[in-house]
């Protein structure tokens, strides 16, 4: 009698779950029939529209830049799977105002490749080993999802996926829901109207934004040769738009062969980076947090001021550690931040935890504030879980930080294209002064046309305060004299550039 009980609470638990699959199953049936997906092993799409950079705003006000983009063509493999997206930017904003490489001049065409477990770029004729995209943390899982956030990429993953279904009223009407979990990790759900995919999303977490969400919605559905697919597409990421793309031309089943070059599958996987300090001067270090992101780690006599918390707790989690081995028994009192930037601003929390009251330019407190206060649950970070509310101070033309021994200035210098926010660092003493953005020098010391603006911009500031400067010391690659950076002014006065 109690084995039959349980065996009936067993079956009245596990039936909706059985009955939700089964709908599952049967919507996505319909689904790829009516998409034409159940014989479809490729596909090739291209069209023009619009990208946009992601966490790379003007001010914490502004949209993501923007960039026309006149040539825009993806091909997937399903079964490796594999992708290759290829597209050309131009520049549309004029000034061109917030990060992503402005301003472009000319075109610039990025080509970003998946196949299987590997991810490389193409830099011209050459395969190159792709860094761990910040949006989707690596860029294998991020191209896996721009496969997953196609209508028939969508549907393939979640009959593969254990996915279960439901019904909504959206908007008036009745719509099924598709979810399901790929990778063990990421939450998909997908909405099915007259059984053609309307809009996906999928969940993961964003050092900066805590659980986000990345999106894509399809409109204006046709046949291209028995494959029904969207001649619009729309992506956004953390409720900011990323992509808008018509789609003018369609290939099912195309000839997709994405090889994986043999440079890049001889590649062995990474070695753990380790951070080792750099002195700049008595008490003064630079740490290399990766291969090139740096925080700056200053001596005070009873506390530490660290300059700059790229990327992640991933990186600013080992450099604290490293802070705290070099000067030992100090507290990490302020962290200051340059500017808004994702690649910036991704590991500000990671000290906020450790009690760091986090010095920004005073606009961009609300914004962090708003942001911060997002659900963090699906990787709950040192802040979320310590319950530490966040101390801010902002920086209004000036701040001076001095023990009696050593003097630290932050400038906060308006009017950079970069960043409405950005603030820069001198130690008078030692005549160093560490910059985000405006100067980043690649090995060679020079810098490209594109960068000039920015650079002149930043020199005349400098100029302006009348700052003695004998080294500069960028967050991004390796510090240069104050000397090279005059000569590479001096060198692009005469350009033709007229941005402004």
């Amino acid at each position: 009698m109690k084995r039959s009980l349980l065996l009936s609470v067993a079956v009245a638990v596990l039936w909706p779950m059985l009955a939700r699959a089964q709908n599952a199953k049967a919507a996505l049936d319909a689904a790829a029939s009516a998409l034409g997906a159940t014989n479809l092993k490729s596909i090739e799409f291209s069209g023009r529209g619009f990208d946009f950079m992601f966490g790379q705003a003007y001010d914490p006000n502004s949209p993501w830049p923007r960039f026309s983009v006149p040539r825009y063509t993806v091909s997937i493999d399903y079964a490796t799977p594999a992708i290759r997206d290829d597209r050309t930017r131009t520049q549309i904003q004029n000034p061109p105002l917030g990060g992503g490489f402005q301003p472009i001049v000319g075109e610039l065409r990025q080509v970003w490749v998946l196949s299987g477990t590997r991810a490389w770029n193409m830099v011209g004729q050459n395969a190159v080993p792709a860094e761990a995209e910040r949006d989707l943390r690596t860029a294998v899982e991020g191209r896996l999802g721009q496969i997953w956030l196609t209508p028939q990429g969508f549907i393939k993953a979640a009959l593969a996926g254990n996915a279960v279904a439901r019904t909504e009223n959206i908007r008036g009407a009745t719509k099924t829901i598709i979810s399901f979990t790929a990778l063990n990790k990421f939450k998909i759900e997908g909405v099915l109207s007259e059984n053609l995919v309307e809009w996906i999303q999928l969940w993961f977490d964003n050092p900066v934004l805590g659980d986000t969400t990345f999106e894509a919605s399809f409109s204006g559905y046709k046949d291209f040769g028995g494959v029904k697919f969207p001649t619009r597409i729309v992506q956004r990421e953390g409720g900011y738009p990323v992509l808008d793309v018509t789609i003018t031309d369609v290939k099912p089943n195309a000839a997709v062969a994405i090889d994986v070059p043999a440079n890049i599958a001889a590649m062995k996987p990474p070695e753990p980076h380790v951070i080792k300090p750099e002195k700049l001067a008595d008490g003064v270090w630079s740490l290399p947090v990766d291969e090139r992101d740096h925080s700056i780690a200053i001596e005070f006599r009873d506390h530490i001021v660290v300059v700059e918390a790229p990327d992640s707790e991933a990186l600013s989690a080992p450099a604290i550690d490293v802070i705290k081995k070099l000067i030992p028994g100090k507290p990490i009192k302020y962290v200051i931040n340059t500017h808004t930037h994702s690649d910036h601003a991704g590991g500000l929390r990671t000290y906020a935890a450790e009690g760091a009251t986090i010095v920004t330019q005073r606009d961009n407190i609300p914004y962090y504030e708003q942001v911060w206060a997002y659900p963090r649950t699906i990787n709950p970070d040192r802040l979320a879980k310590s319950g530490r509310k966040p101390a801010f101070e902002g920086v209004v033309g000036s701040r001076i930080f001095s023990d009696g021994s050593r003097q630290l200035i932050v400038y906060h210098y308006p009017g950079n294209m970069h960043n409405a926010g950005m603030l820069m660092v001198y130690l008078p003493k030692e005549r160093i002064l560490i910059e985000a953005d405006s100067y980043n020098p690649p090995a060679n010391a020079n810098i490209s046309p594109a960068g000039f603006p920015n650079l002149v911009h930043f020199y005349e500031a400098v100029e302006r305060l009348r700052l003695d400067v004998d080294q500069v010391v960028p967050i991004h690659d390796q510090p240069a004299t104050f000397d090279t950076v005059r000569r590479a002014v001096e060198t692009y006065k005469d350009s033709q550039l007229t941005f402004r």
